[in-house]
């Protein structure tokens, strides 16, 4: 489920989708203020989750372009992507928790009544929230565990075992939420809603999770000359993913700007 109209007692109706419920906005409404493109809002889950995904996808941002340019010291491009990774892991840690936490019932009066204690881990596959926040934790630490092992001298076996594999599982699963978020807002496959801020957030987003698939892939270890150049369409890919991330990241910003939460 991805949208509920709700009848008031009185006649009157709102309309709930799951990605305003969850992030505690409230019903659609007709017409909206011209949103603020910076907010200040520390008080405001929201916000924080906009500003830690943004700081995670400057950092893997600057990777990949000390990566491009041959910067010498490897270690400090794998503790840049680490780093970055940590702050990706909080943000979809917050997502998520905001997400099962999300009001369960609304009264007659149309307001929301929260849960009746916190929870801190969840298993909600009905909800369509659920998938586009859960994913997307779990992907992040999968990076948490590649972005690590990077670290480590190993050989051929070894970076399919705990570099590779771990990307690529990781890009799936932020592949899958993604998918996941777009269905939530569009209420379908896909929609054109080009007005929308929060249509360019789900959309760009879900370009970003398409180019760090396509980083992975291209980041398997293949032993033939002529695919020695993936490695670097594989940093451009991861590049690519970063930019979308904290463009999606940044918009929310303005998403929430006319918002109370």
């Amino acid at each position: 489920m991805t949208r509920v109209v709700h009848r008031r007692s009185d006649g009157s109706e709102d309309v709930r989708t799951s990605r305003r419920h969850r992030k505690n906005f409230g019903p659609e409404t007709e017409t909206a203020d011209r949103p603020g493109w910076f907010v200040w809002r520390p008080a405001s889950l929201n916000w924080w989750i906009a500003v830690l995904f943004m700081i995670g996808s400057w950092h893997f941002i600057s990777g990949s372009v000390l990566a491009l340019i041959d910067w010498p010291n490897a270690y400090v491009i794998d503790l840049v992507y680490f780093i970055g990774s940590i702050f990706f892991t909080a943000a979809g840690y917050s997502q998520y928790s905001q997400s099962i936490n999300a009001p369960e019932a609304i009264d007659s009066a149309g307001n929301t009544r929260a849960s009746a204690r916190r929870r801190y881990i969840g298993w909600q596959p009905r909800r369509i929230d659920f998938w586009a926040t859960f994913p997307q934790f779990l992907g992040t630490l999968a990076f948490n565990l590649t972005t690590f092992a990077a670290f480590a001298s190993v050989g051929l076996l070894g970076y399919e075992v705990i570099v590779w594999v771990p990307d690529y599982v990781g890009s799936i699963l932020f592949l899958v939420s993604g998918g996941a978020a777009v269905i939530e807002f569009c209420h379908r496959l896909f929609c054109w809603k080009n007005r929308s801020i929060t249509w360019w957030i789900v959309v760009i987003n879900f370009l970003g999770c398409v180019a760090f698939m396509i980083s992975a892939i291209l980041a398997h270890y293949l032993p033939v000359a002529v695919f020695g150049h993936l490695a670097t369409w594989s940093t451009v890919g991861t590049l690519i993913g970063a930019v979308c991330f904290f463009i999606g990241s940044y918009l929310m910003w303005p998403e929430m700007s006319n918002e109370a939460a």
